[in-house]
């Protein structure tokens, strides 16, 4: 069994398990504290539910998860953006909607003002930010393959144990931070000494926001904006005058609802959908999922919309995102932040994480900032309770 963190025998002041967005904005602002901390993720690759392949023709970053922050209301996203000098574009809305209320007629055009509520986008995907919070850390800090087993409370440290790819790793800090959705917490880890039965009936009733949606993106034309056979723009549905957004409420569609997806000039151009089916279905009819959903768009928009690069992403096909409950489909969006989630355990040296333990902005980037600020003032506080100091 090998050992990591400063060295075999001296604990890291900080171990982050999850390397999501409020893992890696915690890791930022610990680093500028000057703590010893690490980040561990079970995924081969960092951003937890943010995830923003480039399509191949026309290299346009796809949100395949997160992808709005709406900037009225949620302002550590805005502050995050600036200080990261990353732009930011309002979600297209001009137009009108195409509704699909059974699954072989013609859509409803409607007009709807404002469908998003003032939601914003942010050029490059949401994955830029996860990259430029990236490259201010030490390669040294980042760990990716090591999925956490077990927690074990010692008298001045929290060891954790973790499989990887290179075998057991043992890993000892003098505070951890389980920056992960509350559920998968309660699932998957065993603890020693056990969590007191509040802690984790309130873990396991946290469900993870979107952990059991999947979406679809479909990418047109080439980097220069015009459609294949280079007759007319990429997004031909704007040129029709549509929003590029439409609502389907029939049984069984494939798809809830699609959105306009392009850039922020409208040149690269590209829808984004989610799925109606809940993840079971999903699961029955994988193969054939992609016709089936773009055989929907083609009933929204028009032939055209059968033509373009298609990208499927299943949440609940994540083992590190969806937990077994989470596959149910949530009807509304929950009420988050919970206060137990905000209390520290095994003497202050526990900490729980995660956008779902968010006050405000629960399940969005917004929570998982708020839930990162949370944490890092825990910490502090914490290690002066504990006789460690406030710095280093």
């Amino acid at each position: 069994m090998s050992v990591a963190g400063r060295d075999a025998i001296t604990p890291l002041d900080v171990a982050i398990v999850g390397g999501g967005l409020c893992g890696l904005a915690l890791a930022n602002s610990l680093n500028a504290q000057g703590l010893s901390q690490a980040v561990y993720e079970a995924r081969d690759r960092l951003g937890g539910r943010i995830l923003s392949p480039r399509a191949i023709n026309n290299g346009l970053a796809l949100d395949m998860g997160a992808a709005w922050f709406w900037p009225a209301n949620q302002p550590r996203m805005v502050r995050l953006l600036g200080d990261l000098k990353l732009a930011s574009f309002p979600q297209h809305d001009t137009g009108r909607i195409s509704q699909l209320v059974n699954a072989d007629g013609a859509p409803r055009i409607v007009d709807v003002d404002d469908l998003h509520n003032g939601a914003w986008r942010i050029e490059g995907g949401a994955g830029s930010v996860i990259d430029a919070l990236v490259a201010r850390l030490p390669t040294t800090a980042l760990h990716r393959g090591y999925v956490l087993e077990s927690l074990c409370e010692q008298s001045q440290h929290i060891e954790l144990r973790f499989g990887s790819t290179g075998g057991p790793v043992t890993v000892w800090a003098h505070q951890v931070v389980l920056a992960l959705p509350p559920r998968l917490v309660e699932e998957r880890l065993a603890f020693e000494p056990p969590l007191n039965g509040q802690l984790r009936e309130r873990l396991r009733e946290t469900p993870t926001w979107m952990a059991g949606q999947a979406k679809l993106a479909v990418a047109y034309g080439g980097p220069d904006g015009v459609s294949e056979d280079g007759m007319s723009r990429a997004a031909f549905w704007r040129e029709e005058g549509l929003s590029g957004n439409g609502l389907a409420s029939y049984p069984r569609a494939a798809l809830g609802e699609v959105h306009d997806a392009c850039d922020a000039l409208g040149f690269r151009a590209a829808f984004n959908a989610f799925f109606a089916l809940p993840a079971d279905i999903r699961a029955q009819f994988r193969q054939g999922l992609p016709l089936l959903a773009v055989s929907q768009l083609a009933q929204w928009f028009g032939r055209r919309a059968q033509a373009g690069e298609v990208h499927l992403h299943d949440w609940a096909e994540e083992p590190w995102t969806c937990a077994t409950l989470d596959r149910m489909p949530l009807e509304e969006h929950p009420d988050y932040g919970d206060p137990v989630l905000s209390v520290p355990a095994w003497q202050g040296r526990l900490h729980f994480g995660g956008s779902e333990t968010a006050a405000h902005g629960g399940g969005y980037m917004e929570g998982a900032l708020e839930a990162a600020a949370r944490l890092r003032r825990e910490i502090l506080v914490s290690r002066v309770t504990l006789g460690e100091g406030a710095g280093p």
